[in-house]
């Protein structure tokens, strides 16, 4: 495992009615849970060989097991804390004990290029103390700390009285960052898929490649859900 940069997948288990809810009505509960599960396993299966020190970190009912990783032999670890925000920084501020450069990646953005990873830890590397992935929803699907730039590592009030699974969760962030003087580094903006309208993008966007996302592509094949002449010409039954 590389010695100063770690990367954590935060996500759930795929459980029925308890992931991907918001497209729960134009697919079926245990659909939706497959989705996710896709998602999970197409972007763990690429980011896992990239030198990250990928880790898988679980959201878990205090008597659930940790489930099975989505691709073999990767790291996993629990998340504890009462909301996000707690869970970020403790899951954050552990792997900071370990490395100097941490990320905090959500599962939600099944297509994201490996090199938009590599590119926040360059940035950190190169001086900056956050960065953050803004998503066109208002939230953000990935922020990584160089937590060496702060006297006490990782800071709890990056992560405090933000309002979660909103579209305030980036701007309330930028706040946070500004009261901590540091000017943080911004990614491209990328769409995550959680929305009927935003699974039908990413349907017509797989027409042609299944985006480094074979797993969620052969179930939108199979769910008719690609372009039809994509399935005419892919011979779709």
């Amino acid at each position: 495992m590389p010695a100063d940069r770690r990367l954590l997948l935060f996500t759930k288990p795929a459980r029925a009615g308890r992931v991907k809810t918001r497209l729960i009505g134009d697919l079926t509960a245990a659909e939706a849970a497959e989705l996710h599960a896709a998602f999970v396993a197409d972007l763990a299966e690429r980011l896992a060989p990239e030198p990250f020190g990928l880790t898988v970190a679980w959201a878990l009912d205090d008597d659930e097991a940790l489930p099975a990783p989505p691709v073999a032999g990767l790291a996993a670890v629990r998340q504890s804390g009462e909301d996000l925000g707690a869970r970020l920084h403790r899951a954050l501020a552990a792997a900071a004990a370990e490395a100097p450069f941490v990320a905090a990646l959500g599962s939600d953005h099944p297509s994201l290029p490996a090199d938009l990873v590599e590119r926040a830890f360059a940035l950190l590397a190169a001086g900056a103390a956050v960065v953050l992935g803004p998503a066109e929803d208002g939230g953000y699907y990935l922020i990584a700390l160089a937590a060496g730039r702060f006297a006490d590592g990782v800071p709890r009030r990056l992560f405090a009285g933000i309002d979660w699974s909103t579209g305030r969760v980036l701007a309330q962030t930028l706040e946070r960052c500004r009261e901590l003087g540091v000017e943080p580094a911004l990614l491209p903006a990328a769409a995550d898929v959680d929305t009927p309208e935003d699974l039908r993008r990413l349907a017509l966007r797989m027409a042609d490649s299944d985006l480094g996302c074979p797993r969620t592509r052969a179930l939108l094949a199979a769910w008719r859900r690609l372009p039809a002449a994509t399935l005419l010409r892919d011979g779709a039954p």
